[in-house]
């Protein structure tokens, strides 16, 4: 039994790497650039964008184990536009009136918008917040596992960030979504 196990999870994980296609289910309404502006026109609220590459094996993991929790994406839907961009796309956008492109570096490249959001630190996966003005709050970047995901996504969304530095919200997180004592996370 343990090798037919053994076996059918190295064809998986064999078929998995050649494929080289996200193999996991997300419940995220992803939209573009474009889509998500023109709800918050509609009903102004945050943008979440996940700026990452098709080659970022951290990025993968994040999709995989973080965003899609179903918790988690019923979070980012209910309180953000999430916006998934491609760090190397090679389309034109406009955004806030300003075109950005790709940009040409050798042998590599990257977008401009990437650039742009993230304040010049170009690292993958990266999470961007932007408030209802579309003024970019914060930048985190790298791997977030899912029970620090859900406190940041609460950080931002709760405007928490306007009133208590990060550590102490983090430090305090259950009391403070949970005053009465109830369910821990």
């Amino acid at each position: 039994m343990i090798r037919i196990l053994l076996s059918v999870l190295a064809v998986f994980f064999i078929t998995f790497q050649a494929s080289g296609q996200q193999q996991y289910k997300s419940n995220i309404h992803w939209y573009t650039i474009d889509e998500a502006m023109d709800l918050q026109q509609k009903e102004p609220r945050k943008l979440l964008i996940e700026v990452y590459t098709s080659w970022c094996k951290v990025c993968h993991k994040l999709d995989q184990l973080s965003l899609s929790q179903e918790h988690i994406a019923k979070y980012i839907n209910d309180n953000y536009y999430p916006v998934k961009f491609d760090a190397e796309s090679k389309s034109t956008i406009y955004f806030l009136g300003q075109k950005y492109e790709y940009k040409n570096e050798g042998s590599s490249g990257y977008h401009s918008f990437a650039y742009k959001i993230t304040h010049g630190k170009l690292n993958y996966p990266s999470l961007v917040f932007m408030d209802e003005d579309l003024r970019v709050i914060q930048s985190i970047n790298g791997f977030q596992s899912p029970s620090k995901l859900i406190r940041i996504l609460t950080y931002f969304a709760d405007n928490y960030n306007k009133k208590i530095p990060w550590n102490e919200f983090n430090s305090r997180y259950n009391s403070l979504i949970y005053p009465s004592g109830g369910e821990n996370q």
